[in-house]
């Protein structure tokens, strides 16, 4: 877990840009294709980032820091489960799309990345149950890789409280070409509307 001045460089890094961590609030619209209010939210956060060169801090509930506090517990279980060496990364500004960025929680190989979940044990279970790639994050991992330009994400799933079987749960999420530039392009309609919000605010001030 980042702290201190490498905490505070990683979120100047970040600040004002959509990140991959909070896609799935840039395409949260109704049925109607009206904003809901996560969207409109995100709007906000980053028009402030913009304003003041930092990023806006959120309220980390409890079950939050739980999965900030064991990410790392979880990387190295998932080596010693797969005997694959999870790799270091930063923060990944996409290659065409300005204000577009990823902060992976790890490199796979050489076109892989992995994705850490640290879930209450009711939710661990309910994606045991399902046994696939739970739809809510596969936003984020699209915007990952489309930031980065790989593969495939190792969805991972940790929960050190399970006993009576593996506290892991493993799925590749692998998504087509089509997938990721659908998402490429969601994000550039949601940043134009922030590009012409900046334009409006700064001109009225």
């Amino acid at each position: 877990m980042l702290e201190g001045a490498e905490l505070a460089e990683w979120l100047s890094q970040r600040a004002g840009k959509l990140t991959a961590s909070r896609m799935k609030d840039a395409i949260a619209v109704g049925a109607k294709g009206q904003p809901l209010k996560a969207r409109s939210d995100l709007m906000r956060d980053l028009l402030a980032e913009r304003l003041t060169g930092s990023s806006v801090r959120h309220f980390v509930n409890d079950a939050m820091t739980w999965g900030l506090e064991k990410e790392a517990e979880a990387k190295a279980a998932y080596e010693a489960l797969t005997g694959e060496f999870v790799g270091e990364c930063g923060v990944y500004d996409h290659p065409r799309i300005d204000m577009f960025a990823a902060t992976p929680d790890g490199l796979l190989n050489s076109d892989g990345l992995i994705e850490t979940k640290c879930p209450t044990t009711p939710t661990f279970v309910e994606w045991l149950i399902a046994g696939v790639v739970p739809d809510e994050h596969k936003p984020q991992m699209l915007a990952q890789l489309a930031c980065t330009g790989r593969r495939y994400v190792e969805f991972v799933a940790y929960d050190p409280r399970v006993k009576k079987m593996s506290p892991l749960f493993v799925r590749r999420f692998e998504p087509t070409a089509e997938e990721i530039a659908d998402i490429e392009a969601k994000a550039e309609a949601f940043l134009a509307e922030v590009a012409a919000a900046w334009e409006l605010l700064t001109t009225a001030a």
